[in-house]
């Protein structure tokens, strides 16, 4: 049975993946204003860990419209950064293992986007947290969390920090440079914090 407080933490945390997979969209001007509205509502509701709650506020802050898209452009498009675990890692079978777990909990990416983005990777993720609060019985809820860390282990946690750290070679700016640190601090917090699914380790 989970407490109310690691309920409440894992709905946080669903907000949290929902808001990073924004910040690697397109920084349109939309999506900008969502983008500080979620971070401020999170930092607002005080997020646990403390130093992920300090760069929330500074993730608002620094969600500038034309910075940011300078920043997207030298970053994604002049930089040539990838945003799929295949291009980024070399790991030609993402794509097909992604999948395979995407069809099983019924989450489609769109026709013609690569589904092993960490855009759809990290929407997937806050789809099985919320599945894992909701789930009808025991079993459900084991299933659930099996897959969740398994997903993590097997592909976002890898992918995650090691886009995290590209991010940070380059003139990222100080949108990108906070989104980098949020990534990995709340990755490396899933794979080994107290609320991590068993066996959820680092590699």
């Amino acid at each position: 049975m989970k407490t109310n407080q690691m309920t409440d933490t894992r709905l946080m945390n669903t907000d949290l993946y929902r808001l990073i997979a924004n910040c690697f969209d397109y920084p349109d001007k939309e999506r900008l204003l969502n983008i500080k509205e979620m971070a401020t509502d999170l930092y607002k509701a005080g997020y646990p860990d403390e130093s992920i709650n300090n760069m929330l506020h500074s993730l608002a802050e620094a969600a500038n419209e034309d910075e940011v898209l300078y920043a997207f452009t030298n970053i994604f498009v002049k930089g040539g950064v990838a945003l799929s675990e295949t291009h980024l890692l070399q790991k030609y079978n993402s794509v097909s293992d992604a999948n395979a777990f995407y069809k099983a909990f019924g989450f489609s990416p769109k026709t013609g986007e690569n589904p092993d983005s960490i855009m759809y990777q990290l929407e997937f993720l806050a789809l099985l947290l919320v599945k894992s609060v909701i789930a009808p019985d025991d079993e459900s809820r084991n299933v659930t969390e099996d897959a969740y860390r398994k997903f993590l282990e097997e592909h976002t946690g890898e992918f995650a920090l090691a886009l995290a750290k590209r991010l940070r070679e380059g003139e990222a700016g100080p949108f990108f440079l906070t989104v980098s640190y949020l990534l990995e601090e709340f990755i490396t917090n899933e794979l080994t914090g107290d609320d991590a699914p068993p066996s959820c380790n680092v590699h």
